[in-house]
């Protein structure tokens, strides 16, 4: 596929400091290794050029789009690791958080002090926390991006880099921009690329505001993207009725020449076990027409009843960390898991106000961080996509719809219309 003039304007650029405002779907990975091929092709030497991405999968995709060893793609802790043990840091074994003696909520206290550079309030766990890591030698994640920091600033024979490639930026947090500004030498390039409508990870110390921050500190150009190669048309529109809710610095519709007719739904259950079982079917009824489908939720206990009756139907559920694609398997996710993944049919689950959005929501910050979750959520669909939710739990407690159902302008269903539909296999037209 060619690239449109909107991609090619990125590939091209003379600009030094450019910020990409990129839709989902609208193909920044491929403009990413496409430029990186251009600057190489240029008379660039690949080994003056930095990629971070967000996630080791998206590190070894670039990878082998780019297919040159000699470029740098890392994700910023893979990244910093490697330049540690460079620079022959003290011998140290990275933590795994399962193992530690110390509660979730503890973790994330902790993470967001040292994301913050110290700036925010230190968390009363902190030294004995750390006090145990160090006597067992042990850093975790964040230690290593703390440590090179330290490192850099200290030293100035650190790696010069002409090219710096961030992918993801809306994700990135203070610690890790304090981090890029030290890599940024007098003849370096940037191309940052993000979106702020899909920025989902402030709860663990993730700022988009630091989009603002480099467009001002650098004078970075602004360039788009915004035609979306993934979705149908009918899946945009309710994906940008939805996320015009937020308050947004920058707004941005995204377009799609995709003009297939296949359908939204929003089917509204009595309780969970008639949910279950009639998701069943229309995941046995996609499969069979060999389409990948994902179900994804907030949060995992919400998923329970549906995970049970799939199983006890043989209908296998393909867990996050299998990449081989299992024969007529369905992939159960959280929403945050499936973050740049893509499928033919998505069915979202859980859409009761309090789940989705959760029940923190009196906050206008937190529920336009849940909105932008639903966004994120519907555009992983290609083709099709369902809205799934109850009336009654386990425990009686009775829901109401979640509010972003009306806000993307979805239709609701009941689930014996959609019997009829399914028996019809018929989903074009009705």
């Amino acid at each position: 596929m060619n690239l449109n003039d909107e991609q090619k304007k990125v590939v091209y650029t003379n600009e030094r400091f450019l910020f990409l405002l990129a839709s989902a779907g609208s193909g920044k990975t491929r403009v990413i290794t496409e430029r990186i091929k251009y600057l190489i092709n240029q008379g660039i030497s690949p080994d003056r050029i930095l990629a971070i991405t967000f996630t080791r999968k998206a590190a070894l995709e670039m990878k082998k789009r780019t297919d040159n060893e000699d470029v740098h793609i890392h994700t910023f802790h893979q990244f910093c690791f490697i330049k540690l043990n460079e620079v022959g840091n003290e011998a140290f074994k990275i933590v795994e958080e399962e193992q530690l003696p110390f509660s979730k909520t503890e973790l994330l206290k902790v993470a967001k002090y040292k994301n913050s550079v110290y700036k925010k309030s230190k968390p009363m766990i902190y030294d004995v926390y750390q006090n145990y890591l160090y006597t067992r030698g042990m850093k975790d994640f964040d230690d290593l991006l703390l440590d090179y920091y330290r490192y850099i600033k200290s030293y100035h024979n650190v790696s010069v880099y002409d090219y710096i490639f961030i992918d993801e930026f809306q994700d990135t947090n203070d610690l890790q921009y304090v981090l890029l500004k030290r890599l940024i030498h007098k003849n370096t390039h940037v191309l940052a690329v993000g979106d702020p409508d899909q920025s989902i990870y402030q709860f663990r110390g993730a700022n988009s505001k630091i989009i603002y921050r480099y467009i001002k500190d650098y004078q970075a150009k602004l360039m788009l993207l915004s035609v979306n190669y993934r979705s149908s048309q009918i899946i945009i529109t309710h994906a940008n009725r939805l996320i015009r809710r937020n308050n947004r610095k920058y707004h941005k519709e995204m377009i799609t020449f995709n003009k297939t007719k296949d359908q939204v739904f929003h089917i509204a259950y009595p309780n969970e076990i008639e949910e279950a079982l009639s998701l069943f079917k229309i995941i046995r009824k996609e499969l069979s027409e060999n389409k990948e489908v994902a179900v994804l939720f907030r949060n995992h206990h919400r998923a329970y009843e549906l995970k049970k009756v799939l199983l006890e139907n043989d209908i296998a559920i393909k867990r996050d960390d299998e990449i081989d694609f299992l024969d007529k398997s369905v992939q159960m996710m959280t929403i945050h898991k499936a973050k740049g993944l893509e499928f033919e049919v998505v069915i979202i689950i859980g859409l009761e106000q309090g789940v989705l959005p959760s029940f923190q929501q009196n906050s206008q910050l937190i529920l336009e961080e849940e909105r932008r979750l639903m966004f994120v959520a519907m555009t992983r669909a290609r083709k099709v996509l369902y809205f799934s939710s109850i009336q009654l739990d386990d425990r009686n407690h009775s829901f109401t719809y979640s509010q972003f159902i009306r806000e993307s302008g979805v239709k609701t269903i009941k689930s014996r219309q959609l019997n009829d539909i399914i028996s019809l296999g018929d989903f074009n037209e009705h």
